[in-house]
């Protein structure tokens, strides 16, 4: 399956304290109108829908054959006897939407007067960002945040455990760590790992604090150094998406306070965009080919973010050349993490 799927259900990804009852609505592409294959989920339970064509929609994306899809969900049968906890993360509605080849999850975020309603209980719902910070991460509120996240996490242990893994008794930080995605997803896996989030955003710092303070301790960070840690602090940081997004000023000193808060031999986990995998404008390939490294100023903003805020790249013999410096450059991956961003996995020396 590809990455983007033309397929939606309708926003807001919200069920409030009245919506025990709910009409869900949205549509997919298919393949064969006369015998579309589709199927509608919800937390892992076939749910029954109405179909009809939509053929508005190629309007939008011509060429393409779609079908509406509605369904009226009564939360309270329909979930009984589910899992309620959701591996401890808190419960979130979570409806699959396959068609033919495609499939995608879209999560609707509950309220706890929703969980009442629903299950009779004070039961923990899945804390979500609001909508604002999450475009702020991840440049849309598109119903997937959380999922994104746990695949990210997923992705984190596997190239972590090439320096050793996760374990008890470890500190962990979450460099740029947003209204915390990734940690949300990692630390109820690691329950003896004590995690740590940080990042400029005051105000995604803020709703980690009121949300998330049961799984980690969150500070604002300064644009540039230091982190407000001491030194040799973390036996492991990881920070994705953060180094894409520096001006080549910013990038060495926080490299150089990263190491002073990572134990001796801990480990960095972070991300680069390789100049070669994409489409640029020609000032940028020329930057990239003359240096190995770019700067694209003149992209767009990320609002309620500093405007030195944009986007860079990096080849992979830049970062074996500049950030060898007091780091053991242990691998550098392909478009494998945070979705099509390269890995870059380092050890303090």
């Amino acid at each position: 399956m590809s990455a983007y799927q033309l397929m939606t259900l309708d926003p807001p990804y919200l069920l409030g304290d009245e919506q025990a009852n709910f009409k869900l609505i949205g549509w997919t592409e298919i393949d064969d109108p006369a015998a579309p294959d589709i199927e509608l989920t919800i937390n892992g339970r076939p749910v029954a829908f109405h179909a009809r064509p939509r053929p508005e929609v190629a309007l939008h994306f011509p060429g393409i054959k779609a079908s509406g899809v509605m369904a009226e969900l009564d939360f309270r049968s329909l979930l009984a006897g589910v899992d309620t906890q959701q591996d401890l993360g808190g419960f979130l509605v979570e409806a699959k939407l396959r068609s033919d080849h495609r499939e995608r999850v879209f999560e609707y975020a509950v309220t706890p007067g929703w969980m009442q309603a629903v299950f009779g209980a004070p039961l923990k719902a899945r804390p979500v960002p609001p909508a604002h910070l999450q475009i702020r991460v991840a440049g849309a509120a598109a119903g997937e945040f959380c999922r994104a996240g746990g695949i990210a996490a997923q992705q984190i242990e596997r190239l972590l455990a090439e320096g050793g893994g996760l374990a008890a008794g470890q500190a962990v930080l979450d460099f740029g760590c947003g209204p915390g995605r990734v940690l949300q997803a990692l630390a109820p896996r690691h329950p003896g790992v004590r995690f740590h989030g940080c990042d400029i955003d005051a105000e995604a710092i803020a709703w980690c604090r009121d949300n998330l303070g049961d799984l980690g301790i969150f500070e604002v960070n300064g644009t540039l150094p230091p982190l407000p840690f001491g030194d040799a602090s973390f036996d492991a940081i990881y920070g994705l998406s953060v180094f894409t997004h520096l001006p080549e000023a910013y990038q060495a000193p926080w490299l150089d306070d990263l190491r002073r808060v990572l134990k001796p031999s801990g480990r960095l986990l972070t991300t680069i965009m390789n100049p070669l995998a994409y489409d640029l404008p020609q000032a940028i390939r020329d930057s990239a080919a003359a240096t190995g490294f770019a700067y694209w100023g003149d992209a767009a903003e990320t609002e309620g973010l500093p405007s030195f805020y944009r986007l860079a790249y990096h080849t992979h013999d830049y970062v074996r050349r500049e950030w060898a410096r007091g780091f053991e450059v242990l691998r550098i991956g392909g478009h494998d993490l945070n979705d099509t961003q390269d890995s870059v996995l380092l050890r303090r020396v």
